[in-house]
């Protein structure tokens, strides 16, 4: 071998110090870049902090009190005002955006209501409110992505990947089998008719994501809905925790779309979640059990809202979010974030490793909302007669 193309040769000379050349750039652009992240984190946080404060709206999944807690504990400069509700919230601040007043800077409940946001165009992008890497790595999150539940594709930023339920529960000591509940069809057997209880929320142009789910579901569909509220003679209440309590009380075997299941099995009723995987159709990821993010237009607080969003959405915010839901709230819970532990799902929140589950998409509520009201309609009224 000649020895300027030798193992120490002039040429391998040069090839290594065209290599180390590179690495250097290379790791001066990575610092470059790491350091402006940082620098713009710094900037939103000290921003933030002017701010003083950030306006929350949602469920227990973003105002229940120990994640609130634990957010002032990391951020004690800025402060949290909070707003608990359920569906309804919604029209809070339909009615607050008519008034032109803008109170709300971040949004979570399950994505009906944001839904309803997007579509009346109140939502600004999440994707520009995360600036850590340890949320912006998508590596860390299910399937190595970020999952969105809206058309774009920026808006509605789903964080829970729980398993989709069946949206159905029963009394325990009233049905003590479950076989002959293969699928949804099932439940229009005769012999359930004038035994099946319904919940039954939302308002306008809102329809509850579990229903939205079987009218675009091809193996259920709008067939099945007009048979459920025309034929079985359902007993419809609009009260989640009368709901609830009839089924424990035996007022009926089944329920659809009752809530607060497991935190009524906690204090000894007799009622259960209907297992999901009992249910062909059911299962889908981001169905109604799945919590998402929202970002407001006109934000008041707009660095604010970034810094909790990143903590939010950083392993300690969801730890805690996962402790709290499963363990305090009593929901069965599941982040979409994958490098934190799941020891405190419950059973019912838990995905099976290996399994391919059905993502959900945008589902819109336009072309359905006047056809399932009307159903609602005629059968609350056949109730009451």
């Amino acid at each position: 071998m000649s020895p300027r193309y030798g193992l120490g040769g002039p040429a391998v000379r040069y090839f290594r110090y065209c290599v180390l050349a590179l690495c250097g750039v290379l790791a001066l652009a990575s610092y470059g870049v790491a350091a402006d992240a940082d620098a713009k984190w710094e900037k939103t946080l000290a921003a933030a902090r002017a701010e003083g404060q950030v306006n929350i709206y949602g469920g227990d999944e973003i105002t229940h009190h120990e994640i609130l807690g634990a957010f002032q504990k990391r951020y004690p400069k800025i402060k949290v005002v909070s707003v608990s509700g359920h569906s309804e919230l919604i029209q809070r601040m339909i009615a607050e955006r008519r008034a032109k007043k803008y109170l709300v800077d971040l949004f979570s409940y399950g994505p009906n209501a944001a839904r309803t946001a997007y579509i009346l165009n109140y939502l600004a992008p999440v994707k520009p409110l995360l600036m850590l890497p340890e949320v912006t790595d998508q590596s860390k999150w299910y399937k190595g992505q970020h999952f969105y539940r809206d058309p774009d594709g920026k808006f509605i930023f789903l964080y829970e990947g729980t398993p989709g339920t069946a949206s159905m529960a029963y009394n325990s000591k009233l049905l003590t089998s479950l076989k002959g509940i293969d699928s949804f069809w099932d439940i229009l057997d005769p012999k359930w008719k004038g035994k099946l209880g319904f919940y039954s929320y939302g308002r306008g142009g809102s329809v509850p994501t579990p229903m939205l789910q079987l009218y675009y579901n091809p193996d259920v569909g709008p067939k099945f809905l007009e048979r459920l509220f025309t034929e079985m003679d359902l007993t419809i209440s609009r009260d989640r925790r009368q709901a609830t309590n009839w089924l424990a009380r035996g007022k009926y075997p089944l329920c659809f779309m009752c809530r607060d299941v497991e935190k009524a099995q906690k204090q000894g009723l007799p009622v259960k979640t209907y297992p999901a995987e009992n249910i062909k159709e059911a299962g889908a990821m981001g169905s109604g059990n799945s919590s998402v993010l929202a970002h407001l237009k006109g934000a008041p607080h707009p660095n604010a809202a970034a810094v909790f969003a990143n903590w939010f959405l950083s392993r300690e915010g969801q730890s805690t979010w996962q402790r709290v839901m499963n363990q305090v709230v009593v929901e069965p819970s599941n982040s979409m974030r994958t490098d934190i532990p799941k020891d405190d799902v419950l059973t019912d929140g838990k995905r099976v490793e290996g399994k391919k589950y059905p993502m959900l998409g945008f589902l819109d509520p336009r072309p359905v909302s006047k056809f399932y009201w009307k159903l609602v309609k005629e059968a609350t009224k056949k109730q009451k007669k």
